[in-house]
């Protein structure tokens, strides 16, 4: 047969949508605006060492079960009128967090678990996942934007060819590291770069007669952690190393908006687990890594958006 034309890299686009029953594949229907998008089969190969009358392979192997891998970057983006943007309104649920309104919470009931199907287009070539869940980072430098790492694991669907379809992301802009708020227990530090891990557990939930030989993936676990590098204080101002000698818990507030919207992300008791003096354009500064402790049940982390003041 003959060999088709090259594809291009450059177009690929990704729709989404929570699952009415986990596990069970339905049509993506939110686009969302994605960058460094990758989505690939994760199932094992099986060896199958067979005795036989020769060296080398003499059975064909197999796959195990039929899963797979969505990786990529979104923005923290508002919907210009206090709301999260809809596409990351749904990948913040499949990865441990409770939407309430528009706060999104960690929670600890598997019914509130939410898996999604995700559909991505590759030039003229479609993949998908279903029984979704997955973890998440959320990085920004001073300046800069509020980027989510979101790395998502499902059933594998099988490839098929369909023709690109109609792609109309959100056009709302994302929110910027400038101009919000930032505070250590009310103390109003400056930090040139904020690094928030989810740290969730995903697992799959196994079931032999399932057609994948997973009935969907789900959260086992979330340990959230913060890293900041926040500019170095002498002892009497802010100590630091006596905080985290002491194992003293501080609460973090950042407020990241812009005229329309903000996201408010609360820690109400970080634990500094690491601190190590560095440097940034000849100043001081820490380097600070801590796990995000709970105050009161489910509060470990929150993200709460709505209209900018």
């Amino acid at each position: 047969m003959a060999i088709g034309d090259l594809m291009l890299r450059k177009k690929r686009v990704a729709k989404i949508i929570l699952e009415e029953t986990k596990g069970t594949k339905i049509a993506g229907t939110t686009a969302i605006l994605t960058e460094n998008l990758e989505i690939n089969p994760t199932g094992a190969f099986i060896e199958r060492k067979a005795d036989g009358l020769y060296r080398g392979h003499s059975a064909p192997g197999t796959i195990g079960a039929m899963t797979g891998r969505c990786s990529f970057n979104v923005e923290l983006r508002g919907t210009g009128a206090g709301a999260c943007e809809a596409g990351l309104a749904i990948l913040l649920q499949c990865c441990c967090l409770k939407k309430t309104s528009e706060v999104y919470q960690i929670h600890s009931t598997h019914a509130d678990d939410k898996t999604i199907s995700i559909d991505v287009w590759e030039d003229g070539k479609k993949k998908g996942l279903a029984g979704a869940s997955g973890t998440f980072t959320l990085e920004a430098e001073a300046g800069g934007r509020f980027v989510f790492k979101f790395d998502l694991q499902g059933l594998w669907v099988t490839p098929s060819d369909e023709a690109m379809p109609a792609f109309a992301p959100s056009t709302v802009l994302p929110l910027m590291f400038k101009g919000g708020t930032f505070t250590i227990a009310t103390n109003a530090i400056k930090i040139g770069k904020f690094a928030f891990d989810m740290g969730v557990d995903v697992q799959p939930r196994e079931d032999g007669t399932a057609a994948s030989g997973v009935a969907y993936f789900h959260t086992l676990d979330a340990m959230p952690m913060l890293s900041i590098d926040p500019e170095a204080q002498k002892v009497a101002d802010y100590d630091f190393y006596g905080l985290w000698a002491a194992s003293t818990e501080a609460a973090i507030s950042l407020v990241a908006q812009n005229a329309t919207d903000k996201c408010t992300i609360a820690i109400p008791k970080l634990q500094y687990r690491e601190v190590s003096e560095g440097e940034r354009g000849g100043k001081f500064i820490y380097d600070v890594n801590g796990q995000c402790n709970q105050s009161s049940g489910n509060d470990s982390v929150t993200f709460t958006f709505a209209s900018a003041a």
